[in-house]
């Protein structure tokens, strides 16, 4: 899904960007390495290395809420995690097997 971007501030991807470096292009949540902007390996495929891309992330959900106290950055896989755990319209339960 596009990142739509009249969401945000003008200066998002500054901020953005200064949240991950500040980080040191790790993950807040599992602590993993993630790839920083142009060095993904080519010999991966876009399943190997599309878990490991970095992500800034609004605490509070709230993305005109752009206080550096709200901004952590999160791999691909725990920030979907943390809006799955959010937003999610499938109740507990729901898709257990029978």
């Amino acid at each position: 899904m596009p990142l739509d971007l009249t969401r945000y501030p003008y200066n998002w991807q500054e901020l953005s960007l200064s949240v991950r470096e500040k980080n040191g292009w790790r993950c807040s949540c599992c602590g993993k390495r993630c790839y920083k902007l142009g060095e993904i390996p080519k010999e991966l495929t876009r399943s190997e290395w599309s878990g490991a891309i970095l992500q800034t992330h609004h605490r509070d959900f709230n993305c005109s809420n752009n206080s550096p106290s709200n901004l952590t950055s999160l791999c691909s896989i725990c920030h979907l995690n943390v809006h799955r755990n959010k937003y999610s319209s499938v109740s507990p339960g729901q898709l257990s097997l029978w």
